[in-house]
């Protein structure tokens, strides 16, 4: 295991420049994370149109290998088949 885990490194630097930021900026962000926590919390969590295209384009990303491989073996057999 690693000394240093990525996560933890991110979390780090997001803690150091939220503690930089100048305290009108700091309030702003702080709004924006309660606003955002309260949504959560809440169930009103929208799911809008980039959402939707987002998860679609996830899904054909993790089928269309399979798709590809199994494609690729069919014709493989079918080819064997024919020519033998």
């Amino acid at each position: 295991m690693p000394l240093f885990s990525n996560r933890r490194v991110e979390e780090d630097l997001e803690r150091i420049r939220k503690a930089n930021l100048p305290p009108e900026k700091r309030e702003e962000e702080e709004a924006k994370e309660r606003e955002a926590m309260e949504a959560l919390e809440s169930g009103d969590v929208k799911i809008t149109v980039k959402d939707v295209i987002a998860m679609i384009i996830a899904a054909f990303s993790i089928v269309i290998p399979y798709a590809l491989i199994f494609l690729g073996l069919a014709a493989l057999v079918l080819f064997f088949f024919v020519r033998g």
